[in-house]
């Protein structure tokens, strides 16, 4: 594996680690999109699941770069069903889980062609990769991502299959956890996070209890919406240089060494919110 392939997956690895250490109740679906997109350069993606005979499907999760509504995610994903997406068509009929692009599948002139590009092209991206976790038979379930002109590359599509293996570890874990939630004597609410987890005062309040500065929450809290040094330092009016001294001041207060880790290691601290659950 090259040098920047396995940092990229090193990223992946590291959440991949911090959810099993965490009995949250809800995946982190948003963290995991935050670093897809990232690492593939992709504009939209989600986590969806699609029956195909029936040409029915919801999103379960989402991260695109221009705000939209789940009910036109879901309404693009009722056309693309009756567009005929290979993808979905492949996954739903065949054992095979390896990831994919769509003009892999249907070969590249067939898939310019066809009306699901043309329908993708006209909304989230043009081009598409399928990242599949495990589903029955006649189901397509997995992440998806778009690009806007160019296809995937060879090495783009060597990350997603390297990391493959992790978002279904991730995917099991919170199957396994929700089944023994459902289990009878179980308890049936999630289990309370730390004290103040949820609030923005109580937060930061835990944040000076374990020793972050005012300024290093702030900091905290855009890295948890996914915004690079940059992005952190124009928001908050200080240096790139500053935004990176706070980011390095946080991962030594946490014991952490990236981005993921740390968003995961502060909500479980009660510093951050937990996720809020995704509406279907």
């Amino acid at each position: 594996m090259g040098t920047a392939l396995w940092h990229e997956y090193a990223q992946m690895l590291s959440l991949a680690v911090a959810v099993l250490e965490r009995a949250d109740p809800e995946p982190p679906w948003p963290l995991v999109l935050a670093e897809l997109t990232r690492e593939l350069h992709s504009p939209a993606a989600s986590l969806a699941q699609a029956r195909y005979a029936e040409r029915t499907g919801r999103v379960e999760a989402w991260r695109t770069a221009r705000p939209v509504s789940p009910g036109l995610l879901d309404s693009l994903m009722t056309r693309q069903l009756r567009a005929g997406n290979p993808l979905v068509a492949h996954y739903a009929s065949t054992p095979d889980r390896t990831p994919r692009t769509a003009s892999e599948l249907m070969g590249e002139r067939s898939w310019l062609r066809s009306r699901s590009h043309r329908l993708a092209r006209g909304t989230l991206g043009a081009h598409m990769l399928a990242i599949p976790l495990p589903a029955p038979a006649g189901v397509a379930r997995g992440f998806v991502l778009h690009h806007e002109r160019d296809d995937f590359t060879p090495e783009e599509r060597a990350y997603a299959a390297r990391v493959q293996p992790l978002l279904v570890g991730i995917d099991c874990h919170y199957r396994a956890l929700a089944r023994w939630r459902s289990a009878p004597g179980q308890p049936a609410e999630p289990v309370p996070g730390p004290a103040g987890t949820g609030t923005g005062v109580a937060s930061a309040e835990r944040a000076v209890e374990a020793g972050l500065t005012p300024r290093q929450h702030a900091v905290l809290t855009l890295l948890a919406k996914a915004l690079p040094a940059t992005a952190i330092a124009h928001r908050l009016h200080i240096s790139p240089r500053t935004a990176h001294k706070h980011i390095e001041g946080i991962y030594r207060r946490l014991g952490t060494c990236d981005r993921l880790s740390t968003v995961m290691r502060a909500q479980s601290m009660g510093l951050l919110p937990l996720p809020e659950p995704v509406e279907h």
